[in-house]
C-alpha cells in the first residue's frame, strides 16, 4: 500500500511540475554565458521552491474545487499532512531518490545517521540501539501522520477526500 501511495504522490508531483512548466510561457532568453536562465550547463538557475509550493497548492485547491473560505481551513491541515509525509519518507530512506549530484544535500534525520554510523563501525550493540531509536521514530512519525490525516479528513467533503486519496495524500 505504501508503494501505491508513493507512486500516486510521485505522479501528482510530476503533474504539478508539468503544469507549472506549461504555465511559465516561453523560456527566458539566453544569459551572457549562453545558458538559458543564466545557470551553467543549461540548467535553470531561478527555481524558487516557495513559488513551486504555492503553485502546487493552487493546483490542489483547483482540483478539490475548494472555495476560498474552505481553503483557509483545508490548506494548513493539508500542509501539515504533506510535511509529515515528507519526514516519513526521509525516515524510510526515500531522501536518496531526489539527491542532486554535486550540490548541497539535505540534512539526514538523526535516527538514520545513527544507524548508518553504527553499521559502518560494525558495532552490534550500537546498531541495535540505533535501530530501536529509528523504529521508535518511525512509529511516532506514523502516528503523527495518521493524526494529521484524520484532522484533514474532518474538513473535507467525500469528493475532496476521494481526490486526495487518489493523489496519495490520504490513504
Amino acid at each position: 500500500m505504501r508503494t501505491k501511495s508513493l507512486l500516486h504522490l510521485l505522479c501528482v508531483g510530476c503533474l504539478a511540475v508539468v503544469s507549472v512548466v506549461a504555465q511559465d510561457g516561453p523560456p527566458p532568453p539566453p544569459a551572457p554565458g549562453g545558458a538559458p536562465g543564466g545557470a551553467p550547463g543549461g540548467r535553470r538557475g531561478n527555481f524558487d521552491p516557495a513559488e513551486f509550493q504555492k503553485r502546487m497548492m493552487e493546483r490542489i485547491q483547483e482540483m478539490l474545487a475548494a472555495t476560498p473560505d474552505e481553503w483557509t481551513v483545508i490548506e494548513p491541515r493539508l500542509t501539515a499532512v504533506m510535511d509529515k509525509q515528507r519526514v516519513t519518507r526521509e525516515l524510510m530512506g526515500g531522501r536518496s531518490l531526489f539527491r542532486r549530484r554535486g550540490g548541497p544535500q539535505p540534512e539526514q534525520p538523526a535516527e538514520l545517521t545513527a544507524v548508518e554510523t553504527a553499521a559502518e563501525a560494525n558495532d552490534a550493540a550500537a546498531i541495535k540501539t540505533a535501530l530501536e531509536a529509528l523504529r521508535k521514530a518511525r512509529t511516532d512519525r506514523d502516528a503523527e501522520l495518521a493524526k494529521a490525516r484524520t484532522s484533514l479528513r474532518e474538513v473535507l467533503s467525500a469528493a475532496q477526500e476521494a481526490k486526495l486519496v487518489v493523489m496519495g495524500i490520504l490513504d
